[in-house]
């Protein structure tokens, strides 16, 4: 079964709001409460996780000083059998800023999933994305998967700064049953910036590295689910109260600052 679902923000009298939203089950959207200038919209996967053969594509547009954080489930299980596929979509206009976290990714004993991310960012654009993936934890089953591939595609402008595909079996996973943080940042704007993710990744093993010098990649490994999930709620904190935000909030002044920084 294939399920889509669409969304697109933008700013209207000083606020984000959706412009249009659609989604097929078992996708659901459901808008949440707006704060400090940013609008949260909750992707729910409604059910019991990823069945074999399950697919889902999500596109989410992000127009020009909208400020929005897209927030997925708690965890989605991965269900063992023919592979299952996330392909998300994300576009970021001039000014506009986008924390993407879906929930933790939980591959159950003999489960196969491809997660692939295709995201464009305009000059002056924001864009963080934070994905955990932990091998089956809570279901008793770690390091029992089949086959996991992350297939990731990051452009500024016209420019690709980031295509790669990771094909990981059981073997290949980090010993000690490690949840795993996989993060991007692009734009003018804190987690961008490699030293920024110094102090939130604290005693994590793993670290920021600069991305085409648009950006930061984020690879770290966690001892507990908790571990990793108080690290991004603290990063998205952060995120949202940050001055530099402002930059966000107009499209002018974050080409301005973009073309400052050049």
């Amino acid at each position: 079964m294939t399920s889509r679902a669409r969304i697109a923000l933008s700013r209207a009298a000083g606020r984000t709001r959706v412009v249009t939203a659609f989604a097929q089950a078992p996708q659901r959207w459901t808008v949440g409460a707006a704060a400090d200038g940013w609008l949260t919209v909750y992707h729910q996967f409604v059910g019991d996780g990823y069945f074999p053969g399950e697919r889902s594509i999500t596109r989410c547009e992000v127009g020009p000083g909208a400020c929005a954080r897209i927030e997925g489930p708690g965890a989605t299980p991965l269900r063992p059998g023919t592979a299952s596929l996330a392909a998300t979509k994300l576009r970021v206009a001039a000014g506009g800023a986008l924390v993407y976290r879906p929930g933790p990714l939980l591959p159950h004993a003999g489960s196969s999933h491809a997660a692939l991310l295709d995201a464009t960012v305009a000059a002056g654009g924001c864009l963080a994305v934070l994905q955990l993936w932990t091998p089956g934890r809570t279901a008793h089953e770690p390091g029992r998967f089949d086959r996991l591939v992350l297939r990731t595609r990051l452009a500024v402008e016209d420019a690709v700064i980031l295509e790669e595909q990771l094909d990981i079996r059981p073997p290949d996973w980090p010993a000690g049953d490690a949840v795993v943080l996989m993060a991007v940042a692009l734009g003018p704007w804190p987690p961008a910036e490699t030293a920024w993710w110094d102090d939130i990744l604290g005693p994590a093993d793993g670290a920021a590295s600069p991305l085409s010098g648009c950006g930061a990649i984020v690879r770290a490994l966690f001892p507990s689910l908790g571990a990793a999930a108080r690290c991004v709620d603290v990063a998205v904190g952060r995120i949202a109260a940050a001055p530099q935000m402002k930059i966000c909030s107009s499209p002018r002044k974050a080409l301005e600052t973009e073309s400052k920084a050049h």
